[in-house]
C-alpha cells in the first residue's frame, strides 16, 4: 500500500497462526485488493465493498485497543472511473443527511496519502473532521497486487457517518 507499518497504531497478536495474521488490520482496502487479485481473470468492471471492523490501539480501554467500523469500496475498470466511486460517496453522504452545498462534507486534496495517485487522492471531511479517504490508487499499489487496470477506492469511518445520521433524526 506504499505505507510503512505504524506499530504505534497497530495491534499485534502475541501468538499468530501465520505471519500474515500477526497484525490486526487497520484498513479494509488491502483485503479488497487481495480479492481483486484473486479474481483478476474475471471481466472488468468489478465492484467490491465491505463493511467491517478494524482495530487500533487505545490506552483508554481495558483491552488497550478499540474496534472502528469502516466501509470500503473499490472499482476496477479499463479507466479509473473515479466518478463511480465519487458517486457512491455522494450517495452515502446524502443518505446520512450530509449536505454538500452547506459544506457539511467536502473533499480536500491529501498529498500525504501515498496510497493514491498524486493529485487524485482526497481526504473526506464531515463537519471539518477527517472521516476517510477516496481516490485513484497509485500504480505501484496496483503492481504490488498484480492488477493491470486502474482502481478507484473509498474508505470511510462508518461510525462517524452513523453518528451524523442519528444527529439528523
Amino acid at each position: 500500500m506504499r505505507q510503512e507499518v505504524d506499530l504505534t497504531e497497530c495491534v499485534q497478536l502475541s501468538n499468530p497462526k501465520t505471519q500474515e495474521f500477526e497484525i490486526v488490520r487497520t484498513s479494509l482496502l488491502p483485503g479488497l485488493l487481495k480479492c481483486l487479485q484473486s479474481n483478476k481473470a474475471e471481466n472488468v468492471p468489478q465492484k467490491l465493498f465491505e463493511v467491517s471492523d478494524t482495530v487500533v490501539k487505545d490506552n483508554t480501554t481495558d483491552t488497550g485497543a478499540k474496534n472502528i467500523r469502516k466501509i470500503a469500496a473499490l472499482v476496477i475498470d479499463t479507466a479509473s472511473n473515479f466518478e463511480v466511486i465519487h458517486g457512491l460517496l455522494d450517495l452515502l453522504m446524502m443518505k446520512c443527511g450530509a449536505d454538500f452545498a452547506a459544506r457539511e462534507y467536502q473533499l480536500v486534496e491529501d498529498p500525504e496519502d501515498v496510497r493514491f495517485f498524486p493529485m487524485r487522492g482526497f481526504a473526506v471531511l464531515l463537519n471539518g473532521a477527517k472521516i476517510g479517504s477516496v481516490g485513484v490508487l497509485h500504480p505501484e499499489v496496483l503492481g504490488n497486487f498484480e492488477l493491470k487496470y486502474p482502481v478507484s477506492a473509498l474508505e470511510l469511518d462508518f461510525d462517524a457517518l452513523f453518528s451524523h445520521f442519528k444527529s439528523r433524526n
